[in-house]
Protein backbone atom coordinates (compact mmCIF):
# COMPACT_ATOMS: atom_id res chain seq x y z
CA UNK A 1 0.00 0.00 0.00
CA UNK A 2 1.51 3.32 -1.09
CA UNK A 3 1.67 6.11 1.44
CA UNK A 4 -0.04 9.44 0.61
CA UNK A 5 2.07 12.59 0.78
CA UNK A 6 1.55 16.34 0.73
CA UNK A 7 1.52 17.79 -2.76
CA UNK A 8 1.12 21.55 -2.76
CA UNK A 9 -2.07 22.40 -0.90
CA UNK A 10 -3.49 18.88 -1.22
CA UNK A 11 -2.54 15.24 -1.02
CA UNK A 12 -1.29 12.84 -3.69
CA UNK A 13 -0.27 9.21 -3.96
CA UNK A 14 2.01 7.24 -6.28
CA UNK A 15 1.63 3.52 -6.80
CA UNK A 16 2.65 0.75 -9.16
CA UNK A 17 -0.06 -1.71 -10.18
CA UNK A 18 0.49 -4.49 -12.70
CA UNK A 19 3.53 -2.76 -14.13
CA UNK A 20 1.75 0.62 -14.40
CA UNK A 21 3.20 3.67 -12.62
CA UNK A 22 0.20 5.69 -11.47
CA UNK A 23 0.08 9.17 -9.96
CA UNK A 24 -3.15 10.68 -8.64
CA UNK A 25 -3.47 13.99 -6.84
CA UNK A 26 -5.90 16.71 -5.81
CA UNK A 27 -7.17 15.09 -2.58
CA UNK A 28 -8.17 17.39 0.28
CA UNK A 29 -7.03 15.03 3.06
CA UNK A 30 -4.75 12.08 3.63
CA UNK A 31 -7.78 9.87 4.23
CA UNK A 32 -9.26 10.91 0.89
CA UNK A 33 -5.99 10.05 -0.84
CA UNK A 34 -5.97 6.58 0.75
CA UNK A 35 -9.56 6.04 -0.37
CA UNK A 36 -8.70 7.16 -3.89
CA UNK A 37 -5.81 4.70 -4.00
CA UNK A 38 -8.08 1.85 -2.90
CA UNK A 39 -10.69 2.70 -5.54
CA UNK A 40 -8.02 2.86 -8.23
CA UNK A 41 -6.64 -0.57 -7.28
CA UNK A 42 -10.16 -2.04 -7.33
CA UNK A 43 -10.90 -0.53 -10.73
CA UNK A 44 -7.73 -1.97 -12.24
CA UNK A 45 -8.43 -5.35 -10.69
CA UNK A 46 -11.77 -5.46 -12.54
CA UNK A 47 -10.46 -4.63 -16.00
CA UNK A 48 -7.13 -6.40 -15.89
CA UNK A 49 -3.77 -5.09 -17.03
CA UNK A 50 -4.04 -2.16 -19.45
CA UNK A 51 -2.31 -2.46 -22.80
CA UNK A 52 1.01 -0.70 -23.31
CA UNK A 53 2.02 2.02 -20.88
CA UNK A 54 -1.57 2.74 -19.91
CA UNK A 55 -3.43 6.07 -19.90
CA UNK A 56 -1.17 7.67 -17.26
CA UNK A 57 1.99 7.48 -19.38
CA UNK A 58 0.59 7.70 -22.91
CA UNK A 59 -0.11 11.06 -24.51
CA UNK A 60 -3.09 11.64 -26.80
CA UNK A 61 -0.70 12.00 -29.74
CA UNK A 62 0.99 8.68 -29.08
CA UNK A 63 -2.38 7.00 -28.52
CA UNK A 64 -3.64 8.34 -31.86
CA UNK A 65 -0.59 6.93 -33.61
CA UNK A 66 -1.11 3.52 -31.97
CA UNK A 67 -4.82 3.58 -32.78
CA UNK A 68 -4.09 4.48 -36.40
CA UNK A 69 -1.71 1.57 -36.85
CA UNK A 70 -4.22 -0.86 -35.33
CA UNK A 71 -7.56 0.19 -36.75
CA UNK A 72 -7.13 2.29 -39.91
CA UNK A 73 -6.25 -0.73 -42.10
CA UNK A 74 -9.84 -1.95 -41.61
CA UNK A 75 -11.63 1.37 -42.26
CA UNK A 76 -12.56 2.26 -45.83
CA UNK A 77 -12.32 5.94 -44.93
CA UNK A 78 -9.02 5.39 -43.14
CA UNK A 79 -7.12 7.85 -45.32
CA UNK A 80 -9.26 10.77 -44.11
CA UNK A 81 -8.76 9.75 -40.48
CA UNK A 82 -5.02 9.47 -41.10
CA UNK A 83 -4.92 13.07 -42.30
CA UNK A 84 -6.64 14.23 -39.11
CA UNK A 85 -4.39 12.12 -36.89
CA UNK A 86 -1.26 13.44 -38.61
CA UNK A 87 -2.15 17.00 -37.57
CA UNK A 88 -1.73 15.91 -33.95
CA UNK A 89 1.42 13.89 -34.66
CA UNK A 90 3.14 16.85 -36.34
CA UNK A 91 2.82 18.92 -33.18
CA UNK A 92 4.90 16.32 -31.32
CA UNK A 93 7.30 15.59 -34.17
CA UNK A 94 6.14 11.96 -34.19
CA UNK A 95 6.30 9.77 -37.28
CA UNK A 96 3.29 10.26 -39.52
CA UNK A 97 0.84 7.65 -40.78
CA UNK A 98 1.06 6.77 -44.46
CA UNK A 99 -1.68 4.58 -45.95
CA UNK A 100 -1.32 2.56 -49.14
CA UNK A 101 -4.30 0.78 -50.66
CA UNK A 102 -4.04 -3.00 -50.49
CA UNK A 103 -4.80 -5.19 -53.46
CA UNK A 104 -6.97 -8.11 -52.26
CA UNK A 105 -5.52 -11.56 -52.69
CA UNK A 106 -7.11 -13.93 -55.18
CA UNK A 107 -10.07 -15.77 -53.72
CA UNK A 108 -10.55 -13.36 -50.84
CA UNK A 109 -13.52 -11.07 -50.36
CA UNK A 110 -12.32 -7.58 -51.27
CA UNK A 111 -15.13 -6.01 -49.28
CA UNK A 112 -14.00 -7.32 -45.89
CA UNK A 113 -10.57 -5.71 -45.78
CA UNK A 114 -8.00 -4.95 -44.69
CA UNK A 115 -8.18 -2.05 -47.11
CA UNK A 116 -4.90 -0.29 -46.32
CA UNK A 117 -1.30 -0.96 -45.42
CA UNK A 118 -0.20 1.46 -42.70
CA UNK A 119 3.40 2.49 -42.24
CA UNK A 120 5.16 5.21 -40.27
CA UNK A 121 7.17 7.83 -42.13
CA UNK A 122 9.35 10.58 -40.62
CA UNK A 123 7.64 13.89 -39.97
CA UNK A 124 9.00 16.19 -42.71
CA UNK A 125 10.84 19.36 -41.87
CA UNK A 126 9.03 22.55 -42.84
CA UNK A 127 11.79 23.38 -45.33
CA UNK A 128 11.37 20.01 -47.05
CA UNK A 129 7.86 20.84 -48.27
CA UNK A 130 7.85 21.22 -52.09
CA UNK A 131 7.85 24.84 -53.23
CA UNK A 132 4.56 24.37 -55.06
CA UNK A 133 2.84 23.42 -51.80
CA UNK A 134 4.42 25.94 -49.44
CA UNK A 135 2.00 28.76 -50.20
CA UNK A 136 -0.99 26.45 -49.74
CA UNK A 137 0.42 24.98 -46.52
CA UNK A 138 1.21 28.44 -45.14
CA UNK A 139 -2.34 29.57 -45.89
CA UNK A 140 -3.73 26.53 -44.08
CA UNK A 141 -1.41 27.12 -41.12
CA UNK A 142 -2.54 30.75 -40.78
CA UNK A 143 -6.19 29.78 -40.83
CA UNK A 144 -5.86 27.00 -38.24
CA UNK A 145 -3.27 28.69 -36.00
CA UNK A 146 -5.69 28.93 -33.06
CA UNK A 147 -7.01 25.38 -33.20
CA UNK A 148 -3.50 24.00 -33.86
CA UNK A 149 -2.37 25.41 -30.49
CA UNK A 150 -5.15 23.46 -28.78
CA UNK A 151 -4.28 20.33 -30.79
CA UNK A 152 -0.68 20.64 -29.66
CA UNK A 153 -1.75 20.98 -26.02
CA UNK A 154 -4.16 18.06 -26.34
CA UNK A 155 -1.57 15.91 -28.12
CA UNK A 156 0.88 16.36 -25.20
CA UNK A 157 -1.72 15.64 -22.52
CA UNK A 158 -1.75 12.19 -20.98
CA UNK A 159 -4.88 10.25 -21.88
CA UNK A 160 -5.89 9.88 -18.21
CA UNK A 161 -5.73 13.65 -17.70
CA UNK A 162 -7.92 14.72 -20.63
CA UNK A 163 -11.05 16.52 -19.47
CA UNK A 164 -14.05 17.75 -21.50
CA UNK A 165 -12.84 21.35 -21.33
CA UNK A 166 -9.68 20.37 -23.25
CA UNK A 167 -11.77 19.13 -26.17
CA UNK A 168 -14.28 21.96 -25.85
CA UNK A 169 -11.45 24.50 -26.19
CA UNK A 170 -10.42 22.87 -29.48
CA UNK A 171 -14.02 22.86 -30.73
CA UNK A 172 -14.48 26.53 -29.82
CA UNK A 173 -11.26 27.46 -31.61
CA UNK A 174 -12.46 25.71 -34.76
CA UNK A 175 -15.75 27.61 -34.50
CA UNK A 176 -13.83 30.89 -34.30
CA UNK A 177 -11.93 29.89 -37.44
CA UNK A 178 -15.28 29.36 -39.17
CA UNK A 179 -14.85 25.67 -39.91
CA UNK A 180 -18.07 23.99 -41.00
CA UNK A 181 -20.17 21.98 -38.60
CA UNK A 182 -19.42 18.71 -40.39
CA UNK A 183 -15.65 19.33 -40.20
CA UNK A 184 -15.86 20.02 -36.48
CA UNK A 185 -18.02 16.95 -35.91
CA UNK A 186 -15.51 14.74 -37.74
CA UNK A 187 -12.74 16.07 -35.48
CA UNK A 188 -14.73 15.23 -32.38
CA UNK A 189 -15.72 11.85 -33.82
CA UNK A 190 -12.05 10.90 -34.20
CA UNK A 191 -11.31 11.72 -30.56
CA UNK A 192 -14.49 10.02 -29.34
CA UNK A 193 -13.54 6.86 -31.20
CA UNK A 194 -10.02 6.99 -29.75
CA UNK A 195 -11.23 7.14 -26.13
CA UNK A 196 -13.83 4.41 -26.74
CA UNK A 197 -11.15 2.19 -28.27
CA UNK A 198 -8.80 2.88 -25.36
CA UNK A 199 -11.44 1.75 -22.86
CA UNK A 200 -12.89 -1.21 -24.78
CA UNK A 201 -9.87 -2.36 -26.76
CA UNK A 202 -6.93 -1.50 -24.53
CA UNK A 203 -8.69 -1.89 -21.14
CA UNK A 204 -7.73 1.58 -19.99
CA UNK A 205 -9.78 2.61 -16.92
CA UNK A 206 -9.00 6.32 -17.26
CA UNK A 207 -10.54 8.73 -17.94
CA UNK A 208 -13.70 7.46 -16.26
CA UNK A 209 -15.98 9.17 -18.81
CA UNK A 210 -15.34 9.87 -22.47
CA UNK A 211 -14.29 13.57 -22.49
CA UNK A 212 -15.77 14.16 -25.96
CA UNK A 213 -19.38 13.75 -24.85
CA UNK A 214 -21.78 16.47 -23.70
CA UNK A 215 -19.91 19.23 -25.50
CA UNK A 216 -21.44 22.39 -26.93
CA UNK A 217 -21.30 21.67 -30.64
CA UNK A 218 -22.13 23.84 -33.61
CA UNK A 219 -25.58 23.08 -34.96
CA UNK A 220 -25.45 22.44 -38.68
CA UNK A 221 -27.42 21.01 -41.54
CA UNK A 222 -25.19 19.82 -44.38
CA UNK A 223 -28.00 18.32 -46.41
CA UNK A 224 -27.92 19.41 -50.06
CA UNK A 225 -31.06 19.46 -52.17
CA UNK A 226 -29.58 20.79 -55.43
CA UNK A 227 -31.04 19.06 -58.48
CA UNK A 228 -30.16 19.99 -62.04
CA UNK A 229 -33.09 20.57 -64.36
CA UNK A 230 -33.45 19.43 -67.96
CA UNK A 231 -32.90 23.01 -69.12
CA UNK A 232 -29.65 23.23 -67.13
CA UNK A 233 -28.52 19.83 -68.39
CA UNK A 234 -29.03 20.92 -72.02
CA UNK A 235 -26.82 23.98 -71.47
CA UNK A 236 -24.28 21.93 -69.53
CA UNK A 237 -24.09 19.27 -72.26
CA UNK A 238 -23.30 21.90 -74.87
CA UNK A 239 -20.62 23.40 -72.63
CA UNK A 240 -19.04 20.01 -71.90
CA UNK A 241 -18.42 19.39 -75.60
CA UNK A 242 -16.19 22.46 -75.74
CA UNK A 243 -13.63 20.85 -73.45
CA UNK A 244 -10.40 19.18 -74.56
CA UNK A 245 -10.79 15.87 -72.72
CA UNK A 246 -13.19 13.58 -74.56
CA UNK A 247 -13.72 11.44 -71.46
CA UNK A 248 -15.38 14.26 -69.52
CA UNK A 249 -18.84 14.20 -71.23
CA UNK A 250 -19.33 10.41 -70.91
CA UNK A 251 -18.02 10.50 -67.33
CA UNK A 252 -20.54 13.17 -66.34
CA UNK A 253 -23.32 11.39 -68.21
CA UNK A 254 -22.49 8.05 -66.57
CA UNK A 255 -22.62 9.65 -63.12
CA UNK A 256 -26.07 11.04 -63.89
CA UNK A 257 -27.68 7.86 -65.22
CA UNK A 258 -26.14 5.44 -62.70
CA UNK A 259 -26.23 7.76 -59.61
CA UNK A 260 -22.80 6.36 -58.69
CA UNK A 261 -20.48 8.28 -56.40
CA UNK A 262 -17.56 9.91 -58.21
CA UNK A 263 -15.06 7.66 -56.45
CA UNK A 264 -17.00 4.58 -57.56
CA UNK A 265 -17.07 5.63 -61.22
CA UNK A 266 -13.45 6.80 -61.39
CA UNK A 267 -11.65 4.36 -59.08
CA UNK A 268 -13.80 1.27 -58.56
CA UNK A 269 -15.40 0.75 -61.97
CA UNK A 270 -13.20 -1.65 -63.98
CA UNK A 271 -13.80 -3.32 -67.32
CA UNK A 272 -13.74 -6.76 -65.72
CA UNK A 273 -16.78 -5.73 -63.65
CA UNK A 274 -18.96 -4.86 -66.66
CA UNK A 275 -21.61 -7.41 -67.63
CA UNK A 276 -23.48 -5.97 -70.60
CA UNK A 277 -25.55 -9.14 -71.05
CA UNK A 278 -27.05 -8.66 -67.57
CA UNK A 279 -26.80 -4.84 -67.80
CA UNK A 280 -24.92 -4.83 -64.50
CA UNK A 281 -21.75 -3.13 -63.24
CA UNK A 282 -20.19 -4.81 -60.21
CA UNK A 283 -18.47 -2.59 -57.67
CA UNK A 284 -16.08 -3.88 -55.04
CA UNK A 285 -15.11 -1.89 -51.95
CA UNK A 286 -17.71 0.80 -52.54
CA UNK A 287 -18.52 3.13 -49.65
CA UNK A 288 -21.48 1.03 -48.58
CA UNK A 289 -19.81 -2.28 -49.43
CA UNK A 290 -19.68 -4.20 -52.67
CA UNK A 291 -22.78 -3.95 -54.81
CA UNK A 292 -24.16 -4.34 -58.31
CA UNK A 293 -25.22 -1.22 -60.22
CA UNK A 294 -28.13 -1.71 -62.64
CA UNK A 295 -27.42 -0.12 -66.01
CA UNK A 296 -30.18 1.67 -67.91
CA UNK A 297 -30.06 1.67 -71.76
CA UNK A 298 -28.20 5.02 -71.78
CA UNK A 299 -25.57 3.69 -69.37
CA UNK A 300 -25.09 0.58 -71.52
CA UNK A 301 -24.60 2.76 -74.62
CA UNK A 302 -22.04 4.93 -72.82
CA UNK A 303 -20.06 1.86 -71.82
CA UNK A 304 -20.21 0.48 -75.38
CA UNK A 305 -18.81 3.74 -76.74
CA UNK A 306 -16.05 3.82 -74.13
CA UNK A 307 -15.19 0.21 -74.95
CA UNK A 308 -14.84 1.17 -78.64
CA UNK A 309 -12.45 3.94 -77.67
CA UNK A 310 -10.42 1.56 -75.50
CA UNK A 311 -10.14 -1.10 -78.22
CA UNK A 312 -9.45 -4.28 -76.30
CA UNK A 313 -9.04 -2.89 -72.78
CA UNK A 314 -7.14 -4.60 -70.00
CA UNK A 315 -9.84 -6.17 -67.78
CA UNK A 316 -8.27 -4.62 -64.68
CA UNK A 317 -8.10 -1.14 -66.24
CA UNK A 318 -10.34 1.69 -65.08
CA UNK A 319 -13.30 2.42 -67.31
CA UNK A 320 -12.77 6.17 -67.05
CA UNK A 321 -9.05 7.02 -67.40
CA UNK A 322 -9.39 10.49 -65.92
CA UNK A 323 -8.47 11.90 -62.52
CA UNK A 324 -10.92 13.56 -60.15
CA UNK A 325 -9.00 16.84 -60.31
CA UNK A 326 -9.29 16.98 -64.10
CA UNK A 327 -12.96 16.03 -64.01
CA UNK A 328 -13.75 18.63 -61.33
CA UNK A 329 -11.87 21.35 -63.21
CA UNK A 330 -13.71 20.51 -66.44
CA UNK A 331 -17.04 20.49 -64.55
CA UNK A 332 -16.38 23.93 -63.07
CA UNK A 333 -15.45 25.38 -66.47
CA UNK A 334 -18.54 23.88 -68.11
CA UNK A 335 -20.84 25.20 -65.36
CA UNK A 336 -19.33 28.68 -65.76
CA UNK A 337 -19.86 28.59 -69.54
CA UNK A 338 -23.44 27.35 -69.11
CA UNK A 339 -24.29 29.93 -66.44
CA UNK A 340 -25.10 27.25 -63.87
CA UNK A 341 -24.53 28.30 -60.26
CA UNK A 342 -24.09 26.31 -57.04
CA UNK A 343 -23.74 22.95 -58.76
CA UNK A 344 -21.40 20.24 -57.51
CA UNK A 345 -20.49 17.03 -59.31
CA UNK A 346 -22.05 15.10 -56.44
CA UNK A 347 -25.36 16.82 -57.25
CA UNK A 348 -25.62 14.46 -60.22
CA UNK A 349 -26.30 11.68 -57.71
CA UNK A 350 -29.11 13.78 -56.21
CA UNK A 351 -30.42 14.57 -59.68
CA UNK A 352 -30.42 10.97 -60.87
CA UNK A 353 -32.02 9.67 -57.68
CA UNK A 354 -34.77 12.31 -57.86
CA UNK A 355 -35.50 11.57 -61.52
CA UNK A 356 -35.75 7.82 -60.84
CA UNK A 357 -37.99 8.48 -57.81
CA UNK A 358 -40.44 10.29 -60.09
CA UNK A 359 -40.09 7.72 -62.87
CA UNK A 360 -40.72 4.72 -60.59
CA UNK A 361 -43.33 6.40 -58.39
CA UNK A 362 -41.15 6.46 -55.29
CA UNK A 363 -40.64 2.68 -55.09
CA UNK A 364 -37.95 2.57 -52.38
CA UNK A 365 -36.93 -1.02 -53.20
CA UNK A 366 -36.09 -0.07 -56.78
CA UNK A 367 -34.46 3.19 -55.75
CA UNK A 368 -32.20 1.58 -53.15
CA UNK A 369 -31.17 -0.95 -55.78
CA UNK A 370 -30.17 1.91 -58.09
CA UNK A 371 -28.39 4.18 -55.60
CA UNK A 372 -26.93 1.49 -53.33
CA UNK A 373 -28.37 3.00 -50.13
CA UNK A 374 -29.17 0.50 -47.41
CA UNK A 375 -31.69 2.50 -45.39
CA UNK A 376 -34.69 4.66 -46.22
CA UNK A 377 -33.21 7.57 -44.26
CA UNK A 378 -30.04 7.53 -46.37
CA UNK A 379 -32.06 7.39 -49.57
CA UNK A 380 -34.30 10.27 -48.48
CA UNK A 381 -31.29 12.62 -48.40
CA UNK A 382 -30.85 12.14 -52.15
CA UNK A 383 -34.43 12.18 -53.37
CA UNK A 384 -35.12 15.91 -53.49
CA UNK A 385 -38.55 16.40 -55.04
CA UNK A 386 -39.51 20.03 -54.54
CA UNK A 387 -42.93 21.52 -53.89
CA UNK A 388 -42.83 22.99 -57.40
CA UNK A 389 -42.24 19.50 -58.81
CA UNK A 390 -45.26 18.17 -56.96
CA UNK A 391 -47.49 21.06 -58.03
CA UNK A 392 -46.47 20.70 -61.67
CA UNK A 393 -47.01 16.93 -61.58
CA UNK A 394 -50.53 17.56 -60.30
CA UNK A 395 -51.09 19.57 -63.47
CA UNK A 396 -49.76 16.87 -65.77
CA UNK A 397 -46.14 17.93 -66.25
CA UNK A 398 -44.00 15.14 -67.74
CA UNK A 399 -40.41 14.24 -66.99
CA UNK A 400 -39.43 15.89 -70.29
CA UNK A 401 -40.43 19.30 -68.94
CA UNK A 402 -37.49 21.78 -68.94
CA UNK A 403 -37.81 22.27 -65.17
CA UNK A 404 -38.06 18.56 -64.33
CA UNK A 405 -35.00 16.79 -62.87
CA UNK A 406 -32.41 16.24 -65.60
CA UNK A 407 -32.41 12.96 -67.49
CA UNK A 408 -30.31 11.56 -70.33
CA UNK A 409 -32.39 10.69 -73.38
CA UNK A 410 -30.98 8.86 -76.44
CA UNK A 411 -30.96 12.15 -78.36
CA UNK A 412 -28.98 13.91 -75.63
CA UNK A 413 -26.63 10.95 -75.35
CA UNK A 414 -25.80 11.01 -79.06
CA UNK A 415 -24.88 14.69 -78.88
CA UNK A 416 -22.31 14.05 -76.13
CA UNK A 417 -20.29 11.79 -78.44
CA UNK A 418 -20.45 14.08 -81.45
CA UNK A 419 -16.83 15.21 -81.09
CA UNK A 420 -14.94 11.93 -80.75
CA UNK A 421 -11.92 13.37 -82.52
CA UNK A 422 -10.87 15.28 -79.39
CA UNK A 423 -7.90 13.73 -77.62
CA UNK A 424 -7.70 12.75 -73.96
CA UNK A 425 -5.63 14.95 -71.66
CA UNK A 426 -3.68 11.93 -70.47
CA UNK A 427 -2.24 11.43 -73.98
CA UNK A 428 0.97 13.39 -74.59
CA UNK A 429 1.41 14.64 -78.15
CA UNK A 430 4.87 15.28 -79.56
CA UNK A 431 5.63 18.21 -81.83
CA UNK A 432 7.37 16.32 -84.62
CA UNK A 433 8.11 19.52 -86.60
CA UNK A 434 10.22 20.90 -83.77
CA UNK A 435 11.94 17.53 -83.39
CA UNK A 436 12.88 17.45 -87.11
CA UNK A 437 14.07 21.05 -86.94
CA UNK A 438 16.30 20.20 -84.01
Amino acid sequence: MAKPYKDGKGWAVRMRIKGQDIYISGFATEAAAKKGETEKRQALAKVGKPKGLGPWRTSVGQALQDYGRERLPFLQGGKHDANRINRYLRTLGLDLLKLTERVPEDGKDADKGPYWTVELVPCPDKHSVPKGLRQHRDKQARRSAGSDKHRALLARTMMADVAPYHVQSLIDAMKDERYGGSTIELERSLLRTLFNHARNGWWWPEPLCNPTTKLKMLEFDNKRTRVLTNAEWNRLSAALKLGKNRFVPPAIALLLVTTMRVSEALLRARWEAVDLDRCILKLGRAKGGKREVPLCPEAVEILRRLMEWAGEPDPSARILPISYDRLKAAWNRACARAGIEDAHIHDLRHTGATHYAMQYNGNVFILKGITGHKTDSQLSRYVNISTDDIAQMMHGRSLDDPQAPAALTPEKLASLFSKQELRADNVIELDTKKRRAA
